[in-house]
């Protein structure tokens, strides 16, 4: 394989011991690696400034978990997919950081030819409306070879269009208004994906002042940080993008020590939050709550690693969906979110 970084690798590393770029590696060949979890990618030179951040923040993870590539080179549009398929089949989950939404297409399709079905968490405040590669996204879920999650969409700057294009693909949406009122709700949604798109938009601009629009709600930054740990907590991540920073517009490098902290919380949720893919019951309690509706019990699990909680599906022995501790106390007192009931067919 050719290489798959700039000229001119970003050394500029922490020196100090006990931070992130004391052991990080700068390499260009992520096909010979072993052993790294991690690959921080820079669409453009951008994405320097968010490693600076980055590589000064306190390591309390294993030091051979982050390798960094750089950055693509200009007018090499094979590049990008090629080094996602390397990372992908080195079993190293890419750090995507690109300013330009544009960069998005070029994640979106090294990850469809990597599997034939993948599974999209998408953090922005108008569903994509703004990437030149949303039709891509509908054409992949009308296909059947993604599903997409969208998180912390704004109905005021979300055009009817795209919401009537979700609704009918019977893609999941959840309002930003939503995931506030009670977080832990959307966590379940990350648990099983393959890839997350958080684009920096989605921050209020208070939080956030560097954003590119001109529209000042958003998530909060402890927010954020929750869900960029969501997301490393996954037991199927295989790919991680953060889009949209400007560094034009960071004048005072708050921006880049926002992103730098998303990504910090990323790895956090894997070293710490991380479940096995398989789900063992030995290592779980069950608890049973009977349906009258049917005459049939409910089965619900709960992690004793985790605290996560599961339902197994009826009648299909080890097939799971996950769920919240409010979904089976909901359930036990003779209610059931519509997810349970659709789930259940409880109509």
């Amino acid at each position: 394989m050719k290489e798959i970084s700039n000229d001119t690798p970003f050394t500029a590393g922490s020196r100090n011991q006990g931070r992130i770029g004391h052991a990080v590696q700068a390499i260009k060949d992520p096909e010979n690696q072993s052993g790294p979890s991690f690959a921080l990618l820079g669409s453009n030179d951008a994405a320097d400034r968010i490693r600076a951040e980055l590589f000064e923040l306190a390591d309390h993870f294993p030091l051979s978990n982050l390798i960094d590539l750089g950055n693509l080179r200009d007018g090499d549009p094979q590049e990008g997919p090629a080094l996602f398929q390397s990372l992908f089949n080195a079993g190293i989950i890419p750090v995507f950081i690109a300013s330009d939404p544009g960069d998005f297409e070029l994640h979106l399709k090294a990850s469809l030819r990597h599997s034939m079905v993948s599974s999209w968490a998408a953090v922005h405040p108008s569903l994509l409306s703004d990437y030149p590669g949303r039709n891509s996204v509908f054409e992949a879920a009308e296909s059947g070879n993604a599903s997409f999650k969208f998180i912390g969409h704004q109905l005021h700057i979300t055009p009817a269009e795209q919401i009537e294009k979700t609704a009918r693909l019977g893609l999941n949406s959840m309002r930003l208004g939503q995931v506030r009122q009670h977080i832990d709700a959307v966590e379940p949604w990350f648990r099983s994906l393959d890839h997350v798109l958080f684009d920096l938009d989605a921050l209020r601009r208070t939080d956030f002042p560097s954003k590119k629009s001109i529209n000042p709600g958003g998530f909060f930054y402890e927010e954020a940080c929750k869900i960029c740990q969501f997301s490393g907590a996954s037991s199927h991540l295989k790919s991680f993008g953060l889009y949209g920073y400007d560094p034009l517009s960071d004048t005072d490098g708050n921006g880049a020590a926002v992103a730098a902290q998303l990504i910090w919380y990323l790895f956090e949720g894997f070293n710490n939050h991380r479940e096995e893919k398989a789900i063992q019951k030995s290592k779980m309690t069950q608890y049973i709550v009977h349906n009258p509706q049917n005459g049939k019990d409910i089965h619900f699990w709960k992690s004793n690693q985790s605290g996560r909680w599961w339902l197994e599906i009826p009648d299909h022995e080890d097939h799971w969906i996950s769920c919240t501790y409010d979904d089976y106390n909901a359930a036990s007192k003779g209610a059931y979110s519509s997810r349970i009931v659709s789930v259940l067919n409880l109509d």
